[in-house]
Formats: C-alpha cells, structure tokens, sequence
C-alpha cells in the first residue's frame, strides 16, 4: 500500500495533468472568425472614417474566437475616449459558423457648448473656501463645436472677464491626411490681470493687486503638429511665441519673477511629446496603462538673452481590475528642470493636477519634482443607468452613474535651489493619506470628496471636480 502522502501527490499530478489537457483543447478548439461586414449605427454628425479609425479590426480581418470579445471590449473603450458619444454597443452577429458581422452602436454627445462662464481661478476648489472672494471668479461666455465638420475637429472660442480678462481662440485638426495619422493645432490666446502671484512665502502664495492699472498682459501663440501612427501612440510637435509684460513693481518685490530683473520677455518656446494612452476610459480610468514623456524649451537667445530653459517630465499610470468591484492604481510623476529659470515659468506641487493629497492649501515651487500617487477603490454603484422619464432628448435624458469608495496614499518632493530659503515644505519629503468617496457620470462630469492627512498632521475634509489619477 503507497503511502498517504504519495496517494496525494499522485493525486495532484494527475488532476494537474487534467488540467493542462483539457486547457491544450480548449486552447487548439479555437477557430477564425471572418469580418465580413462593419455596420455601424447612430452616427448623425460623425463621419464614418473617423470611427473606423478607432477600431482595432478591419473589414475582412481573420480574428480568433477566443481573442474577439477582447477586441470587441477594445474598440468600445477606443470610441468612448474620443468623448464624441455617450453610449457605445459593439455586438457580433454570425452569418455562420466561421462568418461574422460586427454593428457598433452610437450615442452621438451633444456637440454645440455655448456656455456661459463661472468658474473659481485657485490652485484648487479648497485654497478658495478659505477665503471665499468673490474677486477671484472668472466669468463670460465659452462657445465650443466639438466634432466640427463630423471630423473630430474642435473649435473654441473665449471671452472671459472677471480675475482673469481673456480672449481665446483654439482650433484643432486631428486628421490632414487621408491615412488620418497627422494633424495640426493652432491657439491665440490674449489675458490680463489686475492681480497675480508674485512668489512664495511658507508655501503660501503672496499676491500684488492694482485696482486702476493691469500688473501682468500676456500673449501667446502656439501651432501643434500631431502624429498619431497607431490608435495608441501620438507625438506632439509643438512651437510658439510668448510676450509677457508685468508692472514695476513686480519686478521690484521679485526681482527673479522675470529674468534680469526685467518687467517684460518675449520668447519663443519649442516642445516635443510623445503619448501612449492605453486606459478603458480617460476621464475615470479604472482599467489600462498611460505614458508620456516630454521635453520643452523656453528662450533660443533671438528674442531674450536671458532666458534659457529645458524642461523634461515624464509620468506613468496603471489601473488593475482585481475582482469584479474592486480596483487598484498608482501612477509616478517626475520633472527635472536643466537650469534654474524665472519665477513666472516656474511649477511645482499643490495644484489641481499636481497634489500630493492632504497638502491642498499649500504650494510647493521648485526646480525639479516627483510625485506618486495610489488608490484602492470598490464600486458601490458601477455605470448604472438612470432615466430622466421628463427630459424628451435622448442626449441628456440617460444618465450613467458610478460611485466609488476608496483609500489612497500620496508621497512627493520638490527639489528647489531658489526656494528653499522661506519655504518650509521644499526639500522636504511629503506624505498624506486617507479615503475618499468618487461620483462620475457622463459629459466626463466628476466629483470627488476625500478626507486627508499630512506628515503634519493636519487632516480636513477636501473636494475635488476631476479623476484622482
């Protein structure tokens, strides 16, 4: 009689044996499945070349059975992140057993946003609350055409008042070639400021206002080249030209706010950036990975002596399904400036896009930073739909809804020659945690509440209007 121990290994090697049999067949039992026909419905304004663009398969494609739901979930994600519609089926259909028709399924956004303009101009929606002043509302009129021409064209015009006057034009040609792989941007851009950050003291900012004369005029043009060989890969190329004018007495309070002391540089500024963007949905990613990397000059000598900038950032984001509800993700953020350059071009931590949670009232400028930033999140309500039985237009009376709750830890650090000197949170390490509670919908609408702490032990409740990463 083998011993009980054997019997069990025995046991083991032939279930495990089983196993991989039975995984070889169904692996060799997959067939070819053959694109016959690409129909697709619901697109009123979009032309249909732009939405083939986006598809992972073409028209007479040979795709794996066991391979197509995984296409077929792709090409759905890729249509969503044009944020051209807010609803998108891809279903197969078998003409037989080898043959397939696949009908993609639209919901066309609604694409003329003549909107009138309210909004808060902080670091972010908490830095405000603290003082509440009405001063620092922009207010006006925003006219955008999305998916101009059906082409996926877009079309801004601004006219703002308020703590910022600006006016704006932007235009942006993603396809000028018929293999739509190139595209240009162009953006004019004309703002002034009765009041603005001069520098930093304890990382707080320290501002200068004149109610008669404007202390900052600005403006900027920029032309883009865009090329974008695969569905998930671009490269920007991007040039421009800045004039910017400040009153005497900024340069007086900071004499580094401009280079040389000046009240006024104009330069031209050249960018290259490259993008992968892999993730299930853009505006609250929860499945997929995300690069980029770029590199920006600032000041070629022609225009200003002075100014002589490289600036290099690169960041990384990755968002895991772990079971059915519960997702996980973390993303890394780093910026290395070659030299040390004016208070005006400078950047650094506390800004909306750039926060190490728990520090919201604070700003951290420096030469060089580093972030990173994970999140553990369960769906309490996952993309349920809500009908709006009142509302007659199909293009708002749908509402998909998710809620999520979650933890998080942030860390990072700002590397700063210049600002060291009265700033207490530069060259330091930077910690918070806490949970949070995340509301999305559609028209890429989110809303965010989290409850934070610091290295510093300070800790409050914050909201936030965009993805946490």
């Amino acid at each position: 009689m083998y011993p009980f121990s054997y019997r069990i290994f025995l046991l083991s090697f032939f279930l495990s044996s089983a196993f991989f049999v039975f995984a070889q067949e169904q692996k060799t039992a997959s067939f070819d499945l053959v694109v016959q026909e690409i129909k697709i419905i619901g697109n009123k304004t979009t032309k249909e070349k732009i939405i083939t663009r986006e598809l992972t398969f073409e028209l007479g494609d040979s795709i794996s059975s066991d391979k197509i739901s995984i296409i077929l979930e792709k090409s759905k994600n890729n249509l969503l992140n044009t944020l051209l519609f807010n609803f998108v089926t891809v279903d197969l259909v078998y003409f037989d057993s080898t043959n397939i028709s696949i009908y993609i399924m639209l919901e066309e956004r609604w694409y003329w946003w003549p909107t009138p303009i309210f909004e808060i101009q902080e670091t972010n929606f908490n830095t405000w609350w603290q003082t509440k002043d009405m001063e620092r509302i922009n207010y006006g009129f925003y006219v955008v055409k999305e998916n101009f021409r059906g082409r996926k064209e877009r079309l801004s015009i601004k006219l703002q008042a308020g703590y910022t006057e600006q006016a704006r034009i932007k235009y942006k040609i993603p396809y000028i070639n018929k293999k739509q792989t190139h595209g240009l941007n162009f953006t004019l851009n004309y703002n002034r400021n009765h009041e603005i950050t001069y520098a930093t003291t304890n990382n707080v900012r320290d501002f200068y206002r004149d109610e008669e004369d404007y202390v900052r005029n600005q403006t900027s043009l920029s032309i883009g080249y865009n090329i974008r060989p695969k569905i998930y890969n671009q490269h920007i190329i991007q040039g421009g030209f800045t004039n910017v004018a400040v009153a005497d007495t900024i340069a007086y309070l900071n004499s580094d706010y401009l280079p040389g002391a000046k009240n006024n540089l104009k330069y031209l500024s050249f960018g290259y950036g490259f993008y992968r963007d892999k993730r299930n949905f853009k505006s609250y990613p929860t499945k997929g990975v995300y690069y980029d990397f770029a590199v920006v000059k600032n000041g070629f000598g022609i225009l200003s002596d002075e100014l002589n900038l490289i600036t290099f950032s690169t960041q990384y984001k990755k968002y895991w399904q772990l079971y059915s509800r519960v997702f996980f993700a973390a993303t890394t953020k780093v910026k290395y400036t070659a030299k040390e350059g004016p208070y005006y071009l400078y950047g650094g931590l506390g800004y909306v896009n750039n926060l190490v949670r728990g520090y919201e009232l604070y700003v951290i400028n420096g030469e060089h930073t580093g972030l990173t930033k994970l999140q553990l999140r369960y769906a309490l309500v996952d993309n349920k739909i809500f009908k709006l039985r009142p509302v007659p237009w199909d293009k708002f009376n749908k509402i998909p809804l998710s809620i999520y709750l979650g933890s998080f830890f942030d860390s990072g650090y700002v590397s700063s020659r210049v600002n060291q000197q009265n700033n207490f949170l530069t060259n330091t390490a930077l910690y918070g945690g806490g949970l949070s509670l995340d509301f999305v919908s559609y028209y890429d609408v989110v809303f965010r509440m989290e409850y934070s702490i610091n290295h510093l032990s300070e800790h409050g409740l914050y909201l936030h209007f965009i993805a946490p990463l």
